[in-house]
């Protein structure tokens, strides 16, 4: 017998769960007869796929919410067989709150795999919780605050050996903030950028990359180093540097169960807007925990995922995180340890490329939150 302890917040919000999963089942269903065409085109010499997936959704934050979402690859014919399909994700939703969602986020390469084009073209108009900086915040101190920005980051890397390049990009965002709460906690801590600003930040990139696949890896490994320095002359309002650490592997443990790990970390300098540092959670790491429930100039993340079949096109993922917000600067002593555990359920749009559905279902302080995108969360 297993007894599952249930929070008042679960309980309160048991039907809604059961629904979204229903949601994800139906999804999933109709997406082996969702609009998809193939099309190897002697005329352009790319061999192209599309895959288009009507998108129905409803969060307590967002009231019901309408959108559709695209997967959209393609290959030179005469590219060898070994390079990997160039990626466009393309999504676009709008809520009953009149919040509006416009991303696609791309991954291309090019040149027998010698160049990798990476980066996002997005507008968002939506709300953010602000719980304050810093590690000793209160998980029961909440606040809203509401935003409209246009969003462009790209990057350009040459691999100069097999796996191994590095690159130039830009990342942008015009954070307009236009509604915080007067007398709430935003207003009366005023970090930096709690007025808005425009983020504009030249980076430098160094990669590492032998993963088989870029949606759903089984072996391999991937690592990135990323620079960024705020750039006065492109009109940034603030002045700051940051840096990113991504490493990721990948175990194929046979019987197509994977294991997969991630350490991330970023540390950034004075200046750093409040809104540009690192963040726990996102859709992508320390799942479970409520958005951007720490925000700290320094955050150490370590991940695990163990990724396995269940029947037919679907899979499950059980995953944890422990993170690390340190109180003082550069200093991993004094950082207060976070967990976040969770299971997951994938359906497989396309095997060969391994797209997917992704429905994740995360607990941290004794919340849960959930997850409902497009491909594995690294």
């Amino acid at each position: 017998m297993i007894c599952v302890h249930e929070t008042k917040w679960v309980r309160k919000n048991r039907n809604f769960y059961l629904g979204l999963l229903l949601v994800f089942v139906l999804i999933g269903r109709h997406s082996a007869n969702a609009q998809e065409s193939t099309i190897k085109d002697s005329l352009s010499g790319y061999e192209t796929k599309n895959r288009f997936i009507p998108i129905v959704f409803y969060l307590p934050e967002t009231s019901l919410s309408l959108g559709a979402a695209g997967i959209f690859t393609f290959k030179k014919n005469s590219a060898p067989e070994s390079q990997r399909k160039s990626q466009i994700l393309y999504s676009a939703a709008y809520t009953l709150k009149n919040q509006i969602l416009l991303y696609a986020p791309y991954e291309i390469y090019s040149h027998s795999q010698k160049y990798r084009y990476k980066g996002e073209l997005g507008f968002y108009r939506y709300f953010y919780n602000y719980f304050g900086v810093g590690p000793r915040t209160q998980k029961d101190v909440l606040e809203l605050y509401e935003v409209t920005f246009p969003r462009l980051e790209f990057s350009a890397t040459r691999f100069f050996k097999k796996h191994f390049g590095f690159g130039v990009g830009f990342r942008g965002d015009y954070f307009n903030i236009t509604h915080i709460e007067p007398g709430g906690l935003l207003d009366t801590e005023r970090p930096i950028g709690y007025q808005g600003g425009i983020k504009s930040n030249l980076l430098a990139l160094m990669l590492f990359d032998n993963r088989d696949n870029i949606n759903a890896p089984k072996k391999g490994i991937y690592a990135e180093v990323i620079y960024q320095k705020s750039a006065q002359f492109l009109g940034s309002d603030f002045d700051y540097q940051k840096w990113e650490i991504d490493f990721r592997a990948f175990q194929d443990l046979g019987a197509d169960v994977v294991l997969a790990h991630e350490l991330w970390l970023t540390i950034a300098t004075d200046g750093i807007p409040f809104f540009d540092m690192a963040h726990l959670s996102t859709g992508a790491r320390a799942r479970g925990m409520s958005d951007r429930r720490f925000i700290n100039f320094d955050i150490y993340s370590l991940q695990s995922e163990l990724r396995f079949p269940i029947w037919n096109r679907f899979r499950g993922a059980a995953f944890y995180s422990v993170n690390h917000i340190p109180e003082q600067r550069n200093n991993f002593k004094t950082a207060y340890q976070a967990w976040s555990y969770g299971l997951g359920l994938r359906y497989i749009l396309d095997k060969q490329n391994r797209n997917c559905i992704r429905l994740d279902i995360g607990t941290a302080e004794r919340k849960f939150n959930f997850y409902l995108t497009v491909n594995e969360a690294f």
